[in-house]
């Protein structure tokens, strides 16, 4: 009988227009791992209008189903990018807590990208009603962002 091989939670920790989306598709083909993203599951999932007027409502829905499926996967023997963000540590301690609960590898990657850069992306990557709110809370967003800690095993990915 085969051994199965010991499955892996993938984490992308970026700031808005880190490039996320893009390096955890490539990292999906590379590793085979179903790739995860709520932004995506929120278009899916609620029309238009939801989703703009009540996008904190939808997105919490939408990340707790999205840690379901991501136990479900892991235990059932799928590799998993969680494409969320993880601004915040406590965010980042849960996704670990979860991969050592479902027997899994942990790999977090932190995209590094100079704030000029994530602007220019803002810009065009978003939809035009995006924009000027990514641009209009840039600062105030940047204060929330917590980089990652030295007591975090991390990966750094200069996105560039």
């Amino acid at each position: 009988m085969e051994k199965r091989k010991k499955t892996c939670l993938y984490i992308l920790q970026g700031f808005i227009g880190s490039g996320k989306t893009t390096f955890s598709k490539k990292l999906s083909v590379e590793t085979g791992a179903i790739h995860l993203n709520p932004d995506e599951w929120v278009t899916k999932i609620y029309n238009q209008e939801d989703y703009i007027n009540n996008w904190d409502k939808c997105f919490d829905e939408v990340l707790t189903l999205l840690w379901e499926k991501t136990k479900e996967y892991l235990k059932n023997g799928t590799d998993v990018i969680l494409d969320m963000g993880f601004w915040y540590k406590k965010d980042r301690e849960f996704a670990k807590h979860l991969a050592f609960e479902c027997n899994s590898d942990f790999k977090h990657f932190y995209l590094d990208v100079p704030d000029s850069i994530l602007k220019e992306r803002i810009v065009a990557s978003r939809p035009s009603e995006w924009v000027k709110i990514h641009l209009e809370n840039f600062e105030n967003n940047k204060k929330l962002f917590e980089i990652p800690q030295a007591d975090e095993d991390f990966i750094v990915i200069k996105n560039y």
